[in-house]
C-alpha cells in the first residue's frame, strides 16, 4: 500500500511538470526512458531534466543536462521530383542590337569637309553623292567629251570603298578638287560667254553706225550730184540691204537682253552651244590662253548662233 502510494505521487510529480509545454507530448523526440534508477524527461530542444529515484521509487533529485537528440521522428513526406522548365532562351535585346548595328555603322562613317562640300555617310553613300557633283554644276558634257581626270579618281574612289579610312577620303578630296577647278572653270566659261555676248553688241552696234554712216554718205553724193555714178547706185543697193540685215540682228541681240544667270541657266540653245564649245575652252583655260582670246573665239560662235536664229522660220 505505502509503494503504491510512492507510485501515485511520482506520476502526479512527473505530470506535473510537463504540464508547462502543451506540445510535450507531441515532441518528435522520445520524452522519457526509464534506465535503473533515473527518468529523463525532455524539457526543450536539447535539454533534459534527469530524475534520480531510490529503490523505493522515491525522487532524491533532478538534473538539467544538455544532451543533442540522437533520435528523430522523421515526417512522412513525399518526394515529388520538380522538373525542370524549359530553359527560356534569352530574348535578344532589340534595343541592344540596333544600337549596336547603329554604333557599327557610324563607326564605319566618313565625314568630308572641302571648301562648300560636307559629306557624311559611309562610303558607298559619299561615292553616290560625289560622282553626281559633275552633272549638278552642269559640266557632266566636259567629262564626257573631253576631261578624265574625274573619271579616273571615280574609279579609285569605288574601288577603296570596302577599305574606307584615310586612303579613301584622301582620293574623295583629291576629286572635290577637281570638283573646284572644274567650278571655276565653269564660272570662266559662263563670264566669258556673257563678255562675248557684250561684245558682240557694242560691235554690232558701232557696225550699225558705220553702215548708217556709209549709206548716208553715198545717197547724199547721189542726191548732190546732177549726173549719178553707176557705181554710187550699186553701192547704194548694197548697203541698203547691209544696213537693214544688220539692223535685225543688232535689234535681236537687244530683244534678248541676256544676262550672266543666263548663261549659267542655260537652255535650248544656249545650251547646246555651251555644250560644243565647252572642251575647247576649257583647253584654252588650261593653257592659260588670254581672256581677249578666249572672249574673241566664243563670240563667233554665240554670232553664228545669232545668224541661224534669225534665218530659222518661226
Amino acid at each position: 500500500m505505502k509503494r503504491g502510494l510512492y507510485i501515485l505521487i511520482l506520476i502526479y510529480t512527473i505530470l506535473l511538470s510537463c504540464s508547462n509545454d502543451d506540445k510535450l507530448l507531441d515532441d518528435k523526440y522520445v520524452r522519457g526512458v526509464r534506465l535503473t534508477n533515473n527518468y529523463a524527461e525532455k524539457t526543450n530542444d536539447d535539454t533534459f531534466l534527469r530524475y534520480i529515484l531510490n529503490d523505493d521509487y522515491i525522487i532524491t533529485g533532478v538534473h538539467k543536462v544538455r544532451i543533442k537528440p540522437s533520435v528523430s521522428k522523421k515526417e512522412d513526406t513525399i518526394s515529388v521530383k520538380k522538373e525542370k522548365s524549359p530553359e527560356k532562351k534569352p530574348k535578344e535585346n532589340t534595343k541592344k542590337i540596333k544600337k549596336k548595328v547603329k554604333k557599327e555603322i557610324e563607326s564605319d562613317s566618313i565625314e568630308i569637309k572641302y571648301r562648300r562640300y560636307h559629306f557624311i555617310g559611309l562610303p558607298q553613300e559619299v561615292t553616290n553623292q560625289i560622282v553626281t557633283l559633275p552633272k549638278r554644276e552642269g559640266f557632266d558634257r566636259l567629262i564626257q567629251q573631253q576631261e578624265a581626270t574625274l573619271e579616273i579618281l571615280e574609279e579609285k574612289l569605288i574601288s577603296r570603298e570596302d577599305i574606307g579610312g584615310k586612303v579613301y577620303k584622301d582620293i574623295a578630296i583629291d576629286y572635290l578638287v577637281e570638283i573646284d577647278n572644274h567650278l571655276k572653270f565653269v564660272e570662266f566659261y559662263n563670264e566669258r560667254l556673257y563678255d562675248a555676248y557684250l561684245k558682240l553688241v557694242i560691235e554690232a552696234k558701232q557696225l550699225d553706225r558705220s553702215i548708217e554712216e556709209e549709206y548716208n554718205t553715198v545717197y547724199g553724193r547721189i542726191n548732190s550730184s546732177t549726173v549719178k555714178d553707176s557705181l554710187d547706185v550699186e553701192k547704194l543697193v548694197i548697203l541698203e540691204k547691209k544696213y537693214t540685215s544688220h539692223k535685225e540682228l543688232l535689234q535681236t541681240l537687244l530683244d534678248w537682253n541676256l544676262k550672266l544667270e543666263d548663261f549659267q541657266n542655260s537652255t535650248d540653245d544656249f545650251k547646246i552651244l555651251k555644250d560644243r564649245n565647252i572642251a575647247e575652252t576649257f583647253e584654252m583655260y588650261k593653257n592659260k590662253t588670254s581672256q581677249k582670246e578666249v572672249i574673241h573665239y566664243l563670240e563667233i560662235r554665240l554670232a553664228d548662233l545669232f545668224h541661224n536664229a534669225m534665218r530659222s522660220p518661226e
